[in-house]
């Protein structure tokens, strides 16, 4: 081969290799702005969370579901549905583009049902209330927050089980109010990854979904077998709580969520 042919296979061999990289660069940059990330892709947040689980009439909870929606009842015990209390305690908020939420903080309270519409068939997790300080929220259902309070301690020696305290209180501009003391014993959480789709419980056709990481510690109810609970002390007033919480209510479970990860998306 002459000198000539030589230079001739390298000017080759350059071109295919350069057009073999600007192959590859667009594909990356097609991949990048695919809508299913760029526009879906909402929130993702760090948080320690408590939840408590109760009984309640379904007469104080029909009122917060959008008309043709229903709370499915418990069997065994007519007139009453589940609902959850969630107290949350977000430490780490980050937008779609990883860039700090506001202060990157924020403490709130929200309460949700499992509903069902039957003529559209759909059903699922409905946020129906809270209170938090951000106002009303993405699902526009909160009560915007005077106090959003929490105080979390936890200590331990060694390898032993921790001893832990949580205080929560939440007050809303309404006159709403709810006050939480915990005392407990920590134990190994379980670790469980899930994909959830959440409903408004203003406008049922609003949906986000998360995908989460999180470590949940059941600790029972006071009085039962193995609970881990040493004190619990749970106040709930107001014009729209005291109807919800009257004095029939049953406390169903406890769970300390010690670390929750998430990312949502819309829809």
């Amino acid at each position: 081969m002459n000198r000539l042919q030589s230079k001739t296979f390298a000017i080759a061999r350059d071109v295919r290799a350069k057009s073999l990289h600007l192959m590859i660069l667009a594909c990356a940059l097609l991949i990048g702005s695919s809508p299913a990330t760029a526009q879906d892709y909402e929130e993702w947040s760090a948080e320690v969370r408590t939840s408590l689980s109760f009984r309640v009439s379904e007469a104080a909870i029909l009122p917060l579901l959008p008309p043709g929606w229903s709370v499915r009842p418990i069997a065994n015990a007519p007139g009453k549905v589940n609902i959850s209390l969630t107290f949350m305690d977000r430490y780490l908020i980050l937008d779609a583009q990883g860039e700090q939420v506001r202060t990157g903080a924020s403490r709130y309270m929200v309460i949700s049902t499992q509903a069902s519409n039957e003529e559209s068939g759909l059903s699922g997790v409905m946020i129906i209330n809270g209170i938090s300080p951000e106002g009303t929220g993405a699902y526009e259902v909160y009560q915007p927050a005077l106090i959003a309070r929490t105080e979390r301690s936890h200590s331990g020696l060694g390898e032993e089980s921790a001893s832990s305290a949580e205080t929560w209180e939440f007050a809303a501009e309404s006159g709403d109010r709810v006050l939480l003391n915990l005392r407990y014993r920590s134990a190994p959480p379980v670790r469980r990854q899930s994909s959830i789709v959440i409903r408004s419980g203003l406008r049922p056709d609003f949906t986000r979904t998360y995908h989460i990481d999180q470590a949940s510690d059941r600790l029972g109810i006071p009085g039962s077998p193995d609970n881990r609970i040493e004190s619990l002390s749970f106040t709930a007033e107001g014009p729209l709580f005291s109807a919800i919480f009257d004095g029939t209510e049953v406390l169903t479970g406890v769970t300390s969520t010690p670390w929750y990860n998430r990312e949502i998306f819309i829809p």
